[in-house]
């Protein structure tokens, strides 16, 4: 998407659409719900597919990273007086998929046909081709990792949120992937990582997240849809920057305590960690089923929008 309705990014980019629950928040997935069921444009789960975007999709954040360029010169041109400071863009990457899957399935390209790579290229060369074929081998997930690193890399200008439920994956299919070393840590100033957490059973998820901490600049986590008490979110917030919490929406969203959700803010307001309250999801804070739209984000009359505060490099 050129924009996202999601208030704590400015754009959306899927690399390739596809996943496999692994936790009760995937319950209710909407992007199973609506591009398998719905539309039948990727079939979920561990028996599935994996669809890669097409290259126009693609190219898009090239244009984003043009347009921050120009952005961020014009507020320099201000002499520093603009009153209000300058927001590097955000794309949150992949919300049809998991970045960090360990997926060895069938991948396919946006309209259906199996995709190749030549041997030997150090490029993303897709090949559909019969012909080709006894000179190919099947692209594997790595390869589209791979080119979405390397897309990251052309895009200084965008800050990259990549939030997922498996980060005990992260240093393995971190590109390249075969650094072994701190002194060789393929650091990105531009990415910012998350966890997913939705209750205390899956907070070692965030020690996970921490453990590589050394490969980005933020380290965030995802409360949402909150589906129980986190009492202890606190001790795992020593190299956090940023928590964002919320409730569910859909057809079959779940209801969630709104103590649960002053536990985390006041967590949170403890250990410094900036707090964004994006929803209440269909439930309103008495519980009631109201819709996404009428329960709002205020949660106890306030609207939480905390940010990690950055300057723009």
């Amino acid at each position: 998407m050129e924009n996202t309705k999601i208030e704590w990014a400015t754009h959306t980019f899927n690399p390739w659409m596809g996943c496999t629950k692994v936790s009760p928040a995937c319950k209710n997935c909407y992007a199973e719900r609506d591009f398998d069921h719905r539309y039948g444009k990727v079939k979920w789960g561990p028996n599935g597919t994996r669809v890669v975007t097409s290259d126009a999709n693609w190219q898009k954040p090239l244009k984003w990273n043009s347009e921050a360029d120009k952005a961020f010169a014009l507020y320099r041109c201000g002499g520093g007086l603009n009153k209000e400071i300058y927001q590097r863009p955000r794309v949150f990457c992949a919300s049809l998929a998991d970045v960090f899957e360990d997926w060895d399935g069938d991948i396919r390209d946006h309209k259906g046909n199996p995709l190749w790579k030549c041997n030997g290229t150090q490029c993303f060369e897709l090949r559909t081709d019969s012909i080709m074929r006894e000179h190919c081998t099947k692209l594997t997930m790595d390869d589209v990792r791979a080119r979405l690193f390397r897309l990251i890399d052309a895009t200084p200008n965008l800050d990259w949120l990549l939030l997922t439920k498996r980060p005990e994956n992260i240093r393995a299919k971190w590109h390249p992937f075969d650094w072994q070393t701190p002194s060789d840590c393929p650091y990105r100033k531009n990415v910012w990582l998350g966890t997913s957490v939705e209750s205390s059973e899956y907070l070692p998820r965030i020690d996970s997240l921490e453990d590589a901490g050394v490969l980005a600049s933020v380290l965030f986590i995802s409360a949402e849809p909150v589906l129980g008490p986190m009492p202890t979110l606190g001790e795992h917030l020593g190299l956090i920057d940023w928590v964002i919490a919320g409730g569910e929406s859909g057809p079959d969203a779940r209801p969630a305590d709104p103590d649960w959700f002053r536990s985390i803010r006041d967590q949170c307001d403890m250990h410094n960690v900036p707090f964004h309250f994006k929803q209440w999801g269909e439930f309103d804070e008495y519980k009631k089923r109201v819709g996404k739209k009428a329960a709002g984000r205020l949660l106890d009359g306030e609207t939480h929008d905390g940010s990690p505060m950055l300057f723009a490099f």
